[in-house]
């Protein structure tokens, strides 16, 4: 737990009264695919970055955690986890060489388990290369601490399910299960979206992997607490195609608990099959609804998927969503229109042969925004007043992705101190205001990205996957604390540890480099601390 971070405190002795009103920080937990079920994107419980610290003097890279493959999976955070024998702040982090990694999320250099899902599929192509193993982001279970993650397997080749204890890595529920459903094939289908944890029930979406053979989108549920299949839609039942990838999106799902996804490139008929669409599924996943493209055979025709994001809802009864013609497409939960009738649809971005994400959505002071971001294109903000969009861009960056496009994500502390934060192409972290957007607060290097991944943002850190680490940025003039440990380690990046105390003394004075651990001389587990 982090108990306080305490932003170069150079006075002497601070009275009692005054050290308890300093400000604590709320720990927050990621354990989904951007955020939320409605795929916002935004955490708004961020109370440590805001526009005013987040800069080129103070914010930067803290470490780096080598791993044995490219991260595609968005990192995972787990607050104040019991594990490894005390409470543990732990990043999730998952490799395209089907391993799992639990890291400690404040500390270099710490892993509190390691597990290798078995040898990971050789591609025939260079959509995903050289390997294929984790690609969609898990989601993890806090209730019954377990971590539910996909892997694609070279012997078979097959695709499983595993169900594994957060803080051991260990399977859980006779796990793991192989992925079976009538004209499913391992090979052909690639588990790019994220999972979706809704009422004990795990859903993946699955699509194509190098548009080989005739495959088909899927989206599979499996029971969360024995892993038992319990449903199965198929996009394309009489067809073929209408992959759900949603360039790493997971399924969005509302408080009625419907669930959205979106389709690429594929038969379309409104009956069986459903390309080219927005689908509105009820749990067991029948449709109950659906919103496609009046143009939806030239797309097909152009290889121009309209799934190539996934679908954000938004207050209060509206779903939103782009493709990779660029056009940005809302409708109306309660209505979604069928073929055509969209609520708004315009072009929004140009078009481009890769998305890498929906638009992120965010309350802010005054507005509503939407961020937009696509390939070839720059990022944009947009205005939803609550029945449409503005078709004026409120802000446009100046930075262009390229043809294979990172991703966004937002942190804010509720509707203030908004930041955009964006892995681009250019294998740059940028952090943008996200009210006066387009401007840049800083931008930092972040090794090689991989393409349509997202960063992670809590609790003042910035996780970032990329081709073989994760990379972890935030203020280098905080200190931040391990607590709830026998002897707890403070690390920082610049400056040097002058004095730190328990809340009733006695003062330990220091010179030292991080990291420092802490020996208390009785139970207290607040510290007072001052660097230069």
């Amino acid at each position: 737990m982090h108990l306080n971070r305490v932003d170069n405190i150079r006075c002497g002795i601070i009275l009692l009264a005054a050290v308890l009103l300093l400000p604590q920080a709320r720990a927050v937990d990621i354990l989904t695919q951007h955020n939320d079920l409605s795929r916002t994107g935004a955490n708004i419980a961020e109370t440590i970055l805001t526009p005013g610290n987040v800069n080129s003097t103070n914010f930067g890279p803290f470490f780096t955690d080598s791993v044995d493959g490219q991260v595609y999976a968005q990192p995972l955070i787990d607050e104040n986890l019991s594990i490894a024998g005390g409470t543990h702040d732990v990043v999730f982090v998952c490799t395209e060489s089907n391993s799992v990694y639990a890291f400690d999320a404040d500390t270099p250099g710490i892993t509190y388990w390691h597990v290798k899902l078995g040898t990971p599929f050789t591609p025939s192509c260079s959509d995903l290369e050289p390997v294929v193993g984790i690609t969609g982001t898990p989601v993890v279970d806090p209730g019954s601490g377990t971590l539910y993650v996909d892997t694609k397997l070279e012997a078979g080749p097959a695709q499983e399910l595993h169900a594994l204890d957060i803080t051991t890595g260990n399977e859980k529920f006779g796990g793991p299960v192989t992925i079976a459903a009538p004209n499913f094939s391992a090979t052909l289908e690639h588990q790019r979206p994220g999972l979706l944890l809704l009422n004990g029930v795990v859903y993946l979406g699955f699509g194509s992997h190098c548009d080989d053979g005739s495959y088909h989108g899927f989206l599979i549920g499996y029971n969360a607490t024995n892993l038992s299949q319990v449903a199965v839609f198929n996009a394309s039942l009489t067809g073929s195609q209408s992959a759900i990838w949603s360039g790493g999106m997971a399924p969005a799902a509302d408080t009625n608990d419907n669930i959205y996804v979106m389709t690429g490139n594929g038969s379309f008929d409104g009956t069986n099959n459903f390309g080219e669409s927005m689908i509105k599924l009820s749990p067991n996943l029948t449709v109950e609804d659906y919103a496609t493209p009046s143009n939806w055979v030239t797309l097909n025709n152009g290889d121009t998927d309209f799934g190539s994001g996934g679908p954000v809802l938004l207050p209060t009864h509206y779903v939103v969503g782009i493709g990779k013609d660029g056009i940005l497409y809302l409708a109306d939960v309660n209505n979604m229109g069928h073929v055509g009738h969209f609520v708004q649809g315009f072009q929004a971005q140009s078009s481009g042969d890769t998305v890498g994400k929906s638009p992120v959505y965010w309350q802010g002071p005054t507005n509503q925004y939407l961020y937009v971001l696509h390939a070839n294109s720059q990022t944009k903000s947009y205005e939803f007043t609550g029945t449409n969009i503005v078709t004026t861009p409120l802000g446009t960056a100046s930075f262009s992705m390229s043809d294979r496009c990172g991703g966004l994500s937002l942190s804010a502390n509720g509707t203030t101190n908004g930041i955009l934060w964006e892995i681009g192409s250019d294998s740059n972290l940028r952090a943008y205001d996200a009210v006066n957007f387009p401007k840049v607060l800083c931008t930092n290097s972040i090794g090689s990205y991989v393409k349509m991944t997202c960063p992670t943002i809590a609790n003042g850190r910035v996780y970032v996957g990329t081709s073989d680490s994760v990379e972890v940025l935030g203020l280098t003039n905080h200190l931040y604390m391990q607590s709830g440990i026998a002897n707890p380690v403070l690390t920082w990046v610049a400056g040097t540890l002058l004095q730190a105390t328990n809340l009733l003394g006695p003062w330990t004075t220091n010179a030292t480099a991080s990291p420092f651990t802490i020996v208390p001389t009785n139970s207290e587990t607040f510290y007072r601390l001052q660097i230069k």
